[in-house]
């Protein structure tokens, strides 16, 4: 703190005592423990999640079944966002060498996906293929270091080659040669111009299927899709949309989302290091069912574990017996099937590879009744074998700048305004808000902004006993907590000049600070909202609120810290009615393309640096940016010591000020 500022903190301070003094009492009301109103921010978001797929109209027939199909691939595709990115690729792709092996060859391939976006693959080749074979395309789930040339992939594509399957693999971004870094396959700057981590996948799945129909040895009819984890998602998410997948095996890939939700939530869906799963908005129209129905009624094997902790077992029966019902109407029982691995769990094992590859054999040549066929002995060489790298010299090719550098070029643009729900979600059922206000210097209130919503504040009054003649209401938030703001300079100011303090915790913040960020993420993103929209939400209830609290009407709000200010930049954009008077927003981001711009933080693999993943709508840079957001706002809005994507100070110009500056102002 500059001695300057110290100086003013003193002199304001004096006429209260000590401003820690302050501080003190208002943590001397805050409980000891509050893990139930922590719970109850995430209850909030099991239940509505549970509404919403509660709700989803399931297909029982073939002919509802058709009818929905198209209407669901739009939204999923819109979900996914990959149709905003250049088609048809431009792919460039080349062989850079050939490992023969005893009854096929392997080709490594590079393919680009992006401009400055290279793909390392291998397409393994049956030896003396007379006409164009059944081809599989094989997508590699969430294993970084080995990813396409892990032993147990390997170990599949080796044997559907020699069964006369051409198989195409590839990294992954983020994966194997691409640079290996959750940080890498994790391009959560993608939401904001609309785009999905796994809307990335699929882009790059359908560049891959463009460059296996592109070769000769292949039967465009007989296409085939698999992969284990996010890679049988994936396969769900392709085998629905694109009806050039003839036959799908996804393995150990999904389950019933709710049943997803719930067991993750202990977990921290482990802690969102790779957004595939979160597609923006899906639990509102679609469950794993959906995307099932999507793909009825080519064949589809589903490939499951008894003990998978990401995918409850019951939840993956539950979506086959559905699909044995739905593909009994389409007179199609036999094309559906189920593989349930008792011995060994998540992964694509050898039990789990043998059941594929006697689905593939009955599905895509004809040959056998679709039951496991027994894999022969199969020698796989080290993942990092010199024979198997793609790219020379060993070196690693990140996608993510590459990916970056496209998100930018989709980001130059507004369309025409839309509504901010639509975007953040529908905002809760409020509750009228009542709290008996005390003569006191500091009280405790809370404030039920929706049913089960409980925001703790304190309340801090103006006078040495609280009871000076008020000038108005300052509703004030900060990153640290309610009661880190009693000794804070704006504050100590505001008392100063006879002001009201309300010091708030909005969901999130302080007391109801969230212990599992990375699975509110989630699921706020699957129902299609945003969570600091929803802080902003509990922060313009108390601020309208306010409003009627004082006989002079006037209400300012103070933000301090990057969450509590992008909050209060919703809070007051949205703002009905008794909108705030005016609105000083501290130490926060002043716009979203600095998620975008960031030189430093973008550097190397480390996630120290990333801006929280909450704070990234999506789709937002389609629409609006934070200046066009608070360019309509009612309240004079006052930009404090901001910070820029490298988390690093804004220095000083227009539209900008120091908290120096706003302190010796008239408000």
């Amino acid at each position: 703190m500059g001695l300057t500022l110290a100086l003013i903190l003193a002199a304001l301070a004096a006429p209260f005592g000590l401003a820690q003094d302050l501080e003190a009492e208002a943590r001397a009301l805050r409980p000891a423990d509050t893990p139930a109103q922590q719970a109850a921010v995430l209850d909030d978001l099991e239940q509505r999640a549970r509404t919403a797929l509660e709700r989803i109209p399931r297909a029982a027939t073939k002919a509802e079944a058709d009818r929905a199909r198209q209407p669901l691939r739009r939204r999923l595709e819109e979900s996914l966002g990959f149709r905003r990115l250049p088609w048809p690729p431009d792919l460039q792709a080349r062989v850079t060498g050939t490992v023969p092996r005893e009854g096929y060859r392997i080709e490594k391939i590079v393919f680009r996906t992006l401009a400055g976006v290279w793909v390392p693959a291998h397409l393994y080749i049956p030896d003396g293929l007379a006409a164009p074979a059944p081809a599989v395309l094989f997508y590699n789930g969430h294993w970084w270091a080995d990813s396409k040339s892990r032993p147990d992939f390997q170990a599949f594509l080796i044997n559907m080659a020699r069964m006369g399957f051409v198989v195409f693999s590839f990294d992954p971004f983020g994966q194997g040669e691409r640079g290996v870094s959750a940080r890498d396959h994790r391009r959560t700057e993608a939401l904001l111009v609309g785009v999905s981590q796994q809307g990335i996948a699929e882009y790059e799945t359908r560049c891959a299927l463009e460059y296996l129909l592109s070769r000769k040895e292949v039967d465009a009819k007989r296409i085939g899709m698999t992969g284990a984890s996010g890679g049988g998602y994936n396969t769900w998410i392709t085998a629905a949309l694109d009806d050039r997948i003839a036959v799908a095996v996804p393995v150990v890939g999904t389950s019933d989302f709710l049943e997803q939700i719930h067991v993750t939530r202990a977990l921290d869906w482990y802690k969102a290091n790779e957004h595939c799963h979160f597609v923006p908005g899906l639990i509102q129209y679609a469950n794993n069912h959906e995307l099932l129905a999507m793909a009825a009624s080519k064949p589809l094997l589903i490939v499951a574990a008894s003990v998978d902790q990401s995918f409850p077992i019951a939840g993956v029966r539950a979506v086959y017996e559905y699909g044995q019902q739905l593909y009994r109407s389409f007179g199609a029982g036999e094309k559906i099937g189920f593989f349930e691995d008792r011995a060994e769990g998540h992964g694509y094992q050898k039990a789990k590879r043998e059941a594929a590859y006697g689905w593939f054999l009955r599905w895509l040549k004809n040959s056998g009744d679709g039951r496991p066929v027994p894999e022969p002995p199969t020698v796989t060489v080290p993942f990092d074998s010199p024979e198997l790298l793609v790219f020379p010299g060993g070196r690693k090719e990140p996608a993510g700048p590459g990916i970056v550098e496209a998100m930018k070029r989709l980001a130059k643009d507004f369309k025409s305004p839309v509504s901010m729900e639509k975007l953040m979600g529908e905002s809760p059922r409020g509750l009228p808000l009542t709290i008996g206000l005390q003569i006191a210097r500091v009280q405790r209130v809370v404030f039920t902004t929706q049913p089960g919503m409980d925001v703790p504040a304190v309340v801090l009054r103006p006078g040495p006993e609280g009871g000076a003649q008020q000038a108005g209401i300052l509703v004030a938030v900060d990153d640290r907590g309610k009661e880190a703001l009693a000794s804070d300079p704006l504050v100590v100011e505001a008392l100063k000049r006879n002001w009201m303090v309300w010091t708030i915790d909005p969901r999130g913040i302080g007391e109801l600070a969230i212990q599992k960020p990375g699975w509110v993420f989630a699921v706020s993103l699957l129902l299609g909202e945003n969570f600091v929209w929803r802080q902003g939400w509990d922060i313009r209830r108390i601020v309208e609120f306010a409003a009627t609290a004082t006989a002079t009407h006037r209400v300012g709000l103070y933000a301090r810290g990057h969450n509590a200010a992008l909050a209060a930049t919703y809070a007051v954009a949205t703002a009905q009615g008794s909108a705030p008077e005016w609105a000083a927003l501290r130490n926060g981001f002043v716009s979203f393309r600095q998620f975008l711009e960031r030189p430093r933080s973008m550097q190397g693999a480390a996630l120290d640096r990333e801006i929280p993943y909450e704070y990234f709508v999506f789709g937002a840079l389609q629409w609006f940016d934070l200046p066009q957001l608070l360019a309509s706002a009612k309240a004079k809005t006052f930009i404090v010591d901001p910070i820029d994507g490298d988390w690093d100070p804004v220095a000083p110009g227009p539209g900008l000020t120091t908290l120096e500056q706003f302190l010796r102002s008239d408000w």
